[in-house]
């Protein structure tokens, strides 16, 4: 699915692609390793899976393997990255790392307004809030080594894992998400931004 965009990018140097599985931390480390040296001014931490699982129908291993990608994940290709997230850093811009999550996420927004949005997916919207923590935990550790950690709520995007169904085109929150990422500093670590191009407020309620 992903081949000849990645194809097309890799002809276009300085571009270098990298296998990567989110849940698995040996592809992790291994693709740290085939970066080292490298310096990463943005890391888009975008790798995510959704399994419908109701109150009913969950399963451990349903919600555990949603965790694994969505939660833990971030985690480990942050960590593994941080050497090269330290050498883009300098004293005027920060380095990035841009976890992308969604409203669901959000235990405010977890009531009757948005209960049809929330229903089914324990394991997606608990793995999400998951990294709500994690993120806030990177941004008070990594701070010192000049680097900015953030969430983002690109909206309700058509793509294959909103069976497109979304609203969004891609372009359009990109776009809003771009304005956004060029201004941060660090003073904006651990905040949670929305790009939802029709959203009234620039951040969500964790």
């Amino acid at each position: 699915m992903l081949l000849a965009p990645c194809q097309q990018l890799a002809a276009l140097s300085p571009f270098k692609i990298v296998t990567l599985d989110a849940g698995d931390e040996a592809t992790v480390l291994d693709t740290a390793r085939q970066l080292d040296g490298v310096p990463i001014h943005l890391l888009i931490n975008n790798a995510g899976i959704g399994v419908y699982s109701t109150f009913e129908t969950a399963t451990k291993a349903d919600i555990m393997k949603v965790f694994e990608v969505n939660a833990v994940g971030p985690f480990l290709v942050t960590r593994a990255l941080l050497p090269n997230l330290k050498l883009a850093t300098d004293t005027q811009t920060p380095a990035i790392v841009l976890q992308i999550t969604s409203i669901m996420e959000s235990i405010a927004c977890n009531n009757d307004e948005h209960a049809q949005l929330f229903r089914g997916q324990y394991g997606y919207t608990t793995s999400k809030a998951a990294l709500n923590m994690i993120t806030r935990s990177l941004a008070m550790d990594l701070r010192e080594h000049g680097v900015a950690v953030v969430t983002m709520n690109p909206g309700y995007v058509d793509t294959d894992m909103t069976h497109h169904q979304g609203v969004i085109k891609p372009a359009d929150t990109v776009a809003v998400m771009t304005g956004i990422v060029t201004k941060l500093t660090l003073e904006d670590t651990s905040k949670f931004f929305n790009a939802d191009p029709a959203a009234s407020s620039l951040e969500l309620p964790w």
